[in-house]
């Protein structure tokens, strides 16, 4: 018998599904559905971070990462940052305010020829 897909491509019939091992929930870092033996009941635990919390990025696709000043960063890195940093620095004294003043200088003399031949 020939399994039928449905439009979203997945199989018509239901997956077939197993208990975990120990190891392998223990491990596991996604939701997972826990059933009681003894009343029969189902209910989904939430992945928790390494502080009991729920995760609610996990699965996002975002990644955090921080910079730390112990000796973390290599000195490659550190001085790559030094470097970017002094080329932010002097894009912006030696381009971004000469032509910001250049842009004001021809407002105020375009202000001023127009009010000299107005008024």
């Amino acid at each position: 018998m020939q399994e039928r897909e449905n439009q979203t491509g997945s199989s018509a019939e239901e997956p077939r599904v197993r208990v975990m091992s120990e190891d392998e929930a223990r491990d596991y870092q996604g939701v997972t559905i826990e059933e009681r033996k003894e009343d029969g009941e189902q209910r989904v635990e939430e992945p928790q971070d390494r502080y009991g919390r729920a995760d609610d990025l996990r699965g996002s696709g975002i990644r955090i990462h921080t910079f730390g000043t112990t000796g973390s960063m290599s000195w490659l890195t550190k001085a790559a940052l030094a470097v970017g940093g002094a080329a932010v620095v002097a894009f912006l004294v030696f381009v971004a305010l000469p032509v910001l003043l250049a842009a004001a200088g021809i407002g105020v003399a375009a202000w001023l020829l127009l009010r000299f031949f107005r008024g």
